[in-house]
């Protein structure tokens, strides 16, 4: 009776917001440190997506799916270039800018790829280029995002990043 009343109750949840992964040196940065880098931290982001399209005649149906995250693996941090809280609170902060640049891809992509109009004849070539482009517009981001804010050592900077990035996940 108790199983009935609960799913009957999340069946009327609204919409509930998707947040990107949070940051944290033990988690996130497993990856074996690159000594011969000039950088005390690098985090790894992954996007892919997926589809399964069917066509019948010329009715298109198309299931797409999305993968967006931290590649832990990959990420690596070199702790002995944390000398205190207050660097290590900067420098997480800062490789946190790169996840959510990744998540905006995901939620972005995930929107465009989604409320594209394709037909029989154009959808794998336009799924494709689309991808391409939303690949491309948000690497040229991490790398505006690395140069501007200098790696995260300009603080100004890096406070408008931030503003920027409270600004965009809001809107999702």
């Amino acid at each position: 009776m108790m199983l009935a009343i609960f799913l009957l109750a999340t069946a009327f949840v609204p919409y509930e917001r998707i947040y990107p992964e949070t940051l944290d040196w033990d988690t996130h940065f497993r990856g074996t440190p690159d000594h011969n880098s000039q950088y005390a931290a690098v985090t790894s982001t992954i996007w892919q997506y997926g589809y399964t399209a069917k066509t019948r005649g010329n009715n298109l149906t198309i299931d797409f799916s999305f993968l967006g995250g931290v590649d832990a693996n990959k990420s690596w941090v070199k702790r002995e270039r944390i000398s205190n809280r207050n660097t290590s609170k900067i420098l997480l902060n800062h490789e946190q800018g790169h996840v959510y640049i990744n998540f905006l891809l995901l939620k972005n992509g995930e929107r465009i790829l989604r409320n594209q109009q394709y037909t029989v004849q154009n959808y794998k070539r336009l799924v494709d280029k689309t991808a391409k482009e939303l690949s491309k517009f948000y690497n040229n981001m991490q790398d505006r995002y690395d140069v501007e804010t200098k790696h995260g050592s300009d603080l100004e900077a890096q406070e408008r990043w931030n503003s920027f990035f409270e600004s965009e996940l809001s809107k999702l």
